[in-house]
């Protein structure tokens, strides 16, 4: 049983929360584009930006595959996960969506 509490970025700053944020819960809206967008324009400047915004895009192409072999009825479980993210990382947690973190983190520079 894990007991452990979530991991709290107290070095991440107020902006990159925002921006991770956006990268996750933008996907309701604009399902690739919001994490794509976000991930380009900090890739370079936020290590943790770019893993989170990573890992919506990710989950957003396993979300579509998925979709797809569901006629649909996967959409609000991945829109689901896409806002909890939201919620987490504009408070400071790391969030880690499963299946995907872990190549998220190695196409990433984390």
């Amino acid at each position: 049983m894990n007991t452990s509490l979530p991991v709290v970025q107290s070095s991440v700053s107020h902006n990159e929360r925002v921006a991770a944020a956006v990268a996750h819960a933008g996907t309701c809206v604009a399902w690739f584009l919001a994490p794509l967008l976000v991930w380009f324009a900090e890739k370079d400047h936020s290590p943790f930006v770019e893993h989170q915004a990573m890992q919506a895009l990710l989950w957003s192409a396993l979300g579509t595959l998925v979709s797809l072999a569901t006629c649909g009825l996967a959409i609000p479980v991945f829109l689901g996960f896409h806002v909890y993210a939201a919620i987490r990382v504009l408070s400071g947690d790391d969030y880690e969506y499963p299946l995907v973190s872990e190549l998220a983190r190695r196409l990433s520079k984390r």
